[in-house]
């Protein structure tokens, strides 16, 4: 026996002398690991961003895809919009809502849950029809305070409805809104206003003759409904697939592939200066329709041919530049 463990010793000879030149080279990188650390200063944390609050910098990063469910209606949906009311009134704790478009135009019936649960499993929807006066067009609908905010069919007229009683509320023009398809964004037509919310309250995202088809952005009142201020950009709406609002500042996207999309322009209109940016993320389909962001939980709420998707949003701290 010992002769024959002698003779494996021998053998293995190259083998023993490969794993000890490894250790050594490996004990070697620890003591360096060691000595960086050690020189290295500590990288100080930063305060976590609380949501709803614009106590942050501009967008960082845009999550993978949720899908959350298909529409009610079905696969012949492909248009419409979906998201979460940011700030429903007492007594309602929670409000999710949809509105798929028929024919791709005009959304003539919607419906309310008062949780996701109920959104996920179908359970207790309240499913209202807008009078035929009323009809809404193209996917550029958002809900705040109770209210559905919407471009009026054939019109450059905006609506609000009470989703409590289904009760128009009010309808104003916006002044020299292009609609009917006339700017509207690539691969979701009749999306000529396209409504949204942020921290602030509600806008309207549109294009004018006068702006020779770039984007205007207008902070409106949520109540009257008038114009409090305008900002028009050096964006050509018809060049960009959809865009929403975070904090006073417009991030627009673009259309890459049948699977990506990437958000590539946004306008700040507290310092009137836009910036070509790259934030690639992934899609289900081919085309988004309503795209709308919620400030309490910083995502995005997407419709997407059809289906109900929506991202998580992360942003640079305060006073970060990109």
């Amino acid at each position: 026996m010992s002769l024959t463990i002698n003779h494996l010793e021998k053998l293995d000879k190259n083998n023993i002398l490969i794993i000890r030149r490894e250790i050594i080279a490996l004990r070697k990188q620890l003591k360096e690991c060691e000595e960086a650390k050690n020189q290295t200063k500590p990288i100080p944390t930063q305060p976590p961003i609380i949501h709803g609050s614009c106590d942050h910098g501009p967008l960082l990063n845009i999550s993978e895809p949720l899908i959350v469910q298909l529409n009610w209606r079905g696969f012949g949906y492909k248009a419409g919009a979906w998201g979460r009311d940011p700030a429903p009134v007492p007594p309602k704790k929670d409000l999710y809502w949809q509105a798929p478009l028929t024919d791709g135009r005009y959304m003539d019936y919607y419906r309310q849950y008062e949780s996701f649960d109920d959104l996920l499993l179908y359970k207790n929807p309240k499913e209202y029809q807008l009078g035929s006066g009323h009809l809404a067009q193209g996917s550029g609908m958002v809900v705040y305070k109770n209210n559905l905010y919407y471009n009026l069919y054939n019109s450059r007229n905006i609506g609000k409805v009470d989703i409590n009683t289904n009760g128009i509320v009010l309808t104003k023009d916006l002044p020299g809104a292009a609609f009917n398809n006339r700017f509207s964004y690539s691969g979701s037509p009749w999306q000529d206003i396209d409504l949204a919310v942020d921290e602030s309250g509600l806008w309207a995202i549109y294009a004018t003759e006068e702006s020779t088809g770039n984007i205007v952005i207008s902070k409106l009142n949520e109540t009257t409904l008038n114009v409090e201020k305008t900002w028009v950009t050096q964006q050509y709406k018809p060049t960009a697939s959809n865009a929403f609002i975070v904090c006073g500042v417009l991030y627009v996207t673009k259309t890459v592939t049948t699977r990506h999309e990437e958000i590539f322009y946004m306008y700040d209109t507290k310092t009137n200066q836009d910036t070509k940016i790259s934030i690639p993320f992934k899609k289900m389909m081919e085309y988004m329709h309503g795209v709308n962001y919620n400030p309490p939980d910083h995502k995005l709420y997407v419709y997407n041919d059809g289906y109900l998707i929506n991202y998580d949003l992360s942003f640079y701290p305060k006073n970060t530049n990109p």
